[in-house]
């Protein structure tokens, strides 16, 4: 019998909708597991639900996404083998980490394994600067350094934003679209279906983080997030690979830098969080409210209208970025952090305005300089003196 061979667009098709066909199914009886097993995410506090949640919606992306790409595919990827088992290794880590807890130090380990075997197995490895700081080749050991720490980076950067409903996913739906319509304009099919099957499954799965439904909400939990950090990181190494090995579609002059801006905000927000903990002498991996999804529903967003509003600032970053894309690495990159820090300015007075307006000094004493921007920069989690209890300024109503 002869093979089935589906062409470029084909392919793309089937493997999205497959994907977001598998996930939309599976998310539902995940649910009704999840629920009759007890095993929802309780409210804490450094959670801001307030009910009782299913999380492993990673189970259902992680579905989609594996069918949807490796039936359509077609030995297009080199190394898919070992990405898949390493995917695998990162998914069981999630599942155990839910299930009956997982120590900080073991997953940390299972992030190192998993992005070894990728660069070991697969030789998808940084190899090229693009001449930042004059320098171009490096040499296996270097790379081998700076891929290692791109994994842990922004494996742990989308973690730390999945934080209110929808964001990670849309951040994934963004990546996974930009560098696809990259590696299909610059012929590379295996890496566009990954893309797609990719892009599929988180849409489908935003639909039910998203929702209002007690009954139908979900969140990816670590299941999800890992494998979502893990996945992007591989698509931004072959992005900026392709750049470095001259068979992208469009040249660009500051791949890098281009490739920050498409995962901007999880970037940006984990190294403003980090220095914010470093400065208060706290633990960098422990949670908090620092974050600025969480100064967004301070100022009065609800989670979807945050999504809303943080997913359009990494669109426009990455529109930013392909305009200056002349003006090189270094300089471009400095302009994001300039826009990142004024975005940021701008939430604090929103938060600032609203929590000052909810202050009574008659009644609780409280200053309204307490309340200055510079605090709620040092220390966005410091509490604030109102009638209203702190959490519920930080849940959607």
């Amino acid at each position: 019998m002869n093979n089935i061979i589906l062409n470029d667009w084909l392919a793309i098709v089937v493997a999205f909708s497959s994907a977001l066909l598998i996930t939309w199914y599976y998310v539902p009886k995940i649910i009704i597991v999840v629920k009759r097993r007890h095993l929802e995410d309780k409210p804490e506090r450094h959670k801001i639900h307030r009910s009782d949640v299913p999380t492993l919606g990673g189970i259902g992306i992680f579905a989609g996404f594996i069918f949807g790409y490796l039936v359509t595919v077609n030995g297009n990827v080199q190394g898919l083998s070992y990405f898949t088992a390493a995917a695998l290794l990162l998914f069981f880590v999630g599942v155990k980490d839910y299930l009956v807890y997982l120590h900080p130090k073991k997953k940390f380990i299972g992030e190192l394994v998993s992005a070894v075997i990728v660069i070991l197995f697969t030789n998808l490895r940084i190899t090229h600067l693009h001449g930042f700081m004059g320098a171009t080749d490096i040499s296996f050991i270097n790379s081998f350094i700076i891929t290692l720490l791109l994994f842990i980076i922004i494996i742990n950067a989308i973690n730390f934003i999945d934080g209110i409903d929808g964001l990670a996913a849309s951040i994934g739906i963004i990546s996974s679209i930009v560098f696809g319509v990259f590696f299909w304009k610059s012929g590379d099919r295996g890496y566009a279906v990954m893309s797609a099957a990719f892009a599929g499954a988180l849409i489908a799965f935003i639909r039910f983080n998203l929702s209002h439904d007690p009954g139908k909400k979900i969140f990816m939990g670590d299941t999800g997030s890992l494998i979502l950090g893990f996945t992007i990181t591989v698509f931004t190494i072959h992005f900026n690979e392709l750049i470095a090995n001259g068979k992208p579609f469009i040249r660009f002059h500051s791949a890098p830098a281009f490739s920050i801006a498409v995962l901007i905000l999880p970037l940006f927000d984990t190294l403003r969080v980090i220095i914010l903990r470093i400065y208060n002498k706290q633990q960098v991996f422990v949670a908090d409210h620092r974050h600025i999804h969480h100064l967004m529903l301070r100022a009065g967003f609800s989670h979807r209208q945050a999504t809303m509003w943080l997913s359009l600032f990494n669109i426009s970053m990455i529109g930013v970025a392909f305009l200056l894309d002349p003006v090189g690495i270094f300089p471009l990159t400095m302009i994001l952090l300039a826009l990142c820090l004024t975005a940021t300015w701008f939430v604090c007075r929103a938060v600032k305005r609203r929590e000052t307006r909810e202050v009574k000094p008659a009644e609780t004493g409280a200053l309204v300089s307490d309340l200055c921007i510079e605090n709620l920069i040092k220390d966005p989690e410091r509490p604030v003196r109102t009638k209203i209890p702190a959490e519920e300024a930080l849940v959607e109503h």
